[in-house]
């Protein structure tokens, strides 16, 4: 019995680099790398040490971050 190949195509779909993390979230690389050090941003560690992050929850991410900031120049109620 073997094991199911997933092909190069499918990964990139489902994880992502640090530089394209960097972009989505709006932060540097260093960051990105920084937070995943901290254990601020779940990932995951090729063989050669790269971080690769879940679309998903980079996503998720992004939308609480998001929320969190309040819009510039916004009236107070």
């Amino acid at each position: 019995m073997t094991c199911p190949t997933v092909s190069e195509h499918h990964l990139s779909e489902v994880f992502l680099t640090r530089s394209e993390v960097a972009e989505i979230l709006g932060v540097s690389p260093t960051t990105v790398t920084r937070w995943a050090r901290e254990g601020r941003l779940p990932c995951q560690k090729t063989l050669g040490g790269h971080h690769r992050f879940e679309r998903a929850i980079i996503q998720d991410v992004r939308e609480r971050m998001r929320q969190s900031i309040p819009a510039p120049f916004a009236k107070p109620p």
